[in-house]
């Protein structure tokens, strides 16, 4: 896929994430499309297409919502080392591991932003609610590999 196609993912999956998903779930216990779409990606695809993502994301983020972008890419930093170490292993171990890599990405993130923002004395009453997005980050996760993996293309063989 070419690099066009995946920053247009990431740049679909950073407005969605500003937009639709803080209507469809109230409070702070939404998922993190991007999170959960880095990590899908690397367990689907190979892991030197998704560095698009770690560009586009932060900077639609960024820009959108009047924050500092290198905050958006230091944040997404840990999703990604886990999401690259959940996609070095075999095939079944990437599907399972990446909702895994989502959720522990999610919960970094959100850990960081908060630590950012100054609001570390905040950090344990807001646990629950990152729990939650990370929950809900892990199943968006399994849903884009179960996705991304349909859409893969076979290599089809001989007598196929």
């Amino acid at each position: 896929m070419t690099i066009a196609a995946v920053a247009t993912i990431g740049i679909a999956a950073a407005l969605l994430q500003l937009g639709a998903v803080p209507t469809l779930f109230p409070g702070d216990a939404a998922p993190l499309l991007p999170v959960a779409l880095i990590a899908a990606w690397a367990a689907v695809r190979e892991a030197d297409e998704s560095w698009p993502l770690l560009l586009t994301v932060p900077a639609t983020l960024g820009v959108a919502s009047q924050e500092r972008v290198g905050w958006f890419m230091i944040a997404l930093i840990p999703a990604a080392a886990l999401a690259l170490a959940a996609g070095r292993g075999n095939g079944a171990r990437r599907l399972v591991l990446a909702p895994v890599a989502a959720a522990a990405g999610a919960l970094l993130y959100l850990a960081l932003l908060r630590l950012a923002a100054g609001h570390a004395a905040t950090l344990p009453e807001a646990l629950a609610s990152h729990f939650a997005a990370a929950l809900w980050t892990a199943v968006a996760a399994g849903a884009m590999v179960a996705v991304l993996q349909s859409l893969r293309a076979r290599e089809r063989g001989l007598f196929e």
